[in-house]
């Protein structure tokens, strides 16, 4: 969740007013103690150094200086370890490269380790501690204080954390006072008090020296966890990827692939925009899909020339970058100019590229050789899984259509009618039979291909007249089934004398080749109409009841006409 423009002006405002009455206050409360200028230096650095290498735990941000905070208090004063503390979470947030949306975290942070520093330096102060020459006294009569000043800063902490989610995001669900995450972090807290202890200690006995017997091993252990949450998190990224891939190709529609991609891939990296091109076409590229995690009413006709997305296809290769609004203007449109970053891959299919699949965020420098590895993949499986796809649609196609008319075909037909009578919550629904009338004497007069034309016009009509109201059938030759979804038989009679009209009205146009012209016949149909549940049990039962009306009731009465089953 995230905070409005308004909260997030309230946030920097406070952290100004907080940050120019608490600074003066605690130089006068807690002075220096230690003016070294190397050896506020050395600390100051391990801070830094320490910061940048955090490392995760159990889902938990372990920052050593955390531990170190007690030593820098008890060398050089409240004032000085504030100030330390401030300048590590600060680098720790840039190391996290925050997008413009989330800089608000930098005040929230600093007004959290603000309290912090003062709730721990007052407890330890409120329980007797001293800050002078009490390194041999530390583990005796300062102990207690030394305890506090760490309980004091993990429930300042917890209480600032409960308080922002409560107060500032508003969040009321799993925002629990007393949760797994809490005893985690108060474990951590409790291994980050020997390290506190030790570094002042080794500071006390042998200086500068010591500081870095201390520092080194500590950050060094710092670095090699980093890097083992790396390596697992690239593990887990891996592994995700797979498993999104594996889904892309059991999935067997155009649309569910694409629905599956763009719910999963904002979940495993930064991707405020994704968006897929189809070079299947090489000459006519276009956009399959769009992505924007921010609505826009925003419109931006994609141009090949203008996007990221020809380089990839012509070179075959990933691209990593950030905006360049000269470069690719068509990224700097789409995002208004908020886009930092991209990475687009191929999408290779037999060695081909048939797509390019383009992720981009509004934080700079957002995806790493890992990212651009991982998306790779996924673009081949996106390839592989979009052309399963289609090919599956296309036989699914041919299977239900006729291919002449492009309406659906008798199978189809039937299996509608199957589910519709094993659908008890509908409970009347009706068939519209129509057989062109003299069909043979135009195939014989005027050819097949006259007739085929002829077929298609009455096709083309009855989708024009039924429309979303029904679904129809070329059921076989000359016949052609409309099906009515809960359309009683009052209605389906208006609906085919509407169909009868709209073919009977209007010529047809045929093309007399050896007359080099076109010319215009008449065409009539006759109408048989069968309305379940109360005409048939079944489904070839209606058929063959409004098959029945049509041949008896319209064709051996004069043709031209729509007869009810009776």
């Amino acid at each position: 969740m995230r905070l409005s423009k308004a909260k997030k002006r309230a946030v920097w405002f406070a952290w100004a007013v907080i940050t120019a009455v608490s600074l003066p206050l605690l130089y006068l409360v807690d002075p220096p103690r230690n003016d070294s200028l190397s050896s506020i230096i050395i600390v100051s650095t391990v801070f830094l150094i320490t910061a940048l290498f955090s490392f995760r735990v159990q889902g938990t941000d372990i920052i050593v200086l955390q531990g170190i905070g007690l030593s820098a208090f008890l060398i050089f004063g409240l004032f000085v370890e504030a100030i330390m503390t401030q300048f590590g979470i600060l680098v720790y947030l840039m190391s996290q490269r925050l997008s413009k949306n989330d800089l608000y975290r930098i005040p929230v942070n600093s007004i959290m380790f603000f309290g912090v520093s003062v709730s721990a330096a007052g407890a330890y102060y409120g329980l007797g501690g001293q800050t002078e020459n009490i390194a041999h006294v530390l583990l005796s009569f300062n102990l207690i204080p030394v305890i506090g000043f760490y309980v004091a800063a993990y429930l300042a902490n917890e209480i600032i954390i409960y308080s922002y989610r409560k107060w500032l995001l508003r969040v009321q669900e799993n925002n629990k006072w007393f949760d797994k995450d809490m005893i985690w972090e108060a474990f951590v807290t409790l291994l980050m008090m020997p390290l506190g202890i030790s570094f002042y200690l080794m500071y006390s006995s042998m200086g500068l020296a010591g500081m870095f017997i201390i520092a080194i091993p500590m950050v060094a252990l710092s670095i090699i966890i980093r890097l083992i949450n790396i390596s697992q998190d690239l593990v887990r990224f891996l592994q995700s990827v797979n498993h999104l891939g594996q889904k892309l190709t059991e999935e067997l529609s155009v649309d569910h692939v694409m629905d599956l991609l763009f719910s999963k891939i904002p979940g495993m990296l930064s991707a405020d925009y994704i968006y897929i091109i189809s070079y299947r076409f090489p000459e006519k590229p276009k956009i399959l899909r769009l992505f924007r995690k921010q609505e826009s009413e925003n419109f931006v006709p994609f141009q090949q020339e203008a996007d990221v997305s020809l380089d990839v296809y012509r070179q075959g290769k990933a691209l990593i970058g950030t905006r360049n609004q000269d470069m690719y203007p068509f990224l700097y449109a789409l995002s208004d100019g908020h886009a930092k970053s991209f990475l687009s891959v191929p999408m290779m299919y037999h060695g081909q590229v048939i797509g390019v699949l383009t992720v981009a965020s509004h934080l700079s420098k957002a995806y790493t050789k890992t990212a651009r590895i991982g998306v790779e993949i996924i673009g081949d499986f996106l390839a592989i899984a979009l052309e399963n796809a289609r090919t599956f649609e296309i036989r699914k196609k041919e299977s239900e259509q006729d291919p002449l008319t492009d309406l659906f075909n008798y199978r189809y037909l039937m299996n509608v009618l199957d589910r519709m009578y094993n659908d008890l919550t509908l409970s009347t629904f009706s068939v519209i039979m129509m057989d062109i009338d003299d069909f043979k004497t135009i195939n014989d007069t005027h050819g097949h291909q006259n007739g085929n034309a002829v077929l298609i016009g009455v096709a083309n009509r009855l989708r024009s007249t039924v429309g979303e109201k029904g679904i129809i059938a070329r059921y076989g030759g000359e016949e052609f089934t409309v099906v009515l979804p809960g359309i009683d038989r009052n209605i389906c009679f208006a609906m085919a004398e509407s169909i009868r009209q709209a073919v009977a009205t209007d010529p047809f146009m045929i093309y007399i080749e050896d007359e080099h012209r076109y010319r215009q016949i008449h065409v009539t149909i006759s109408i048989g109409i069968s309305t379940a549940r109360a005409d048939a049990s079944g489904p070839a039962e209606l058929i063959n009841n409004a098959d029945h009306a049509m041949y008896v009731g319209a064709k051996r009465k004069g043709k031209n006409r729509v007869a009810r089953y009776v």
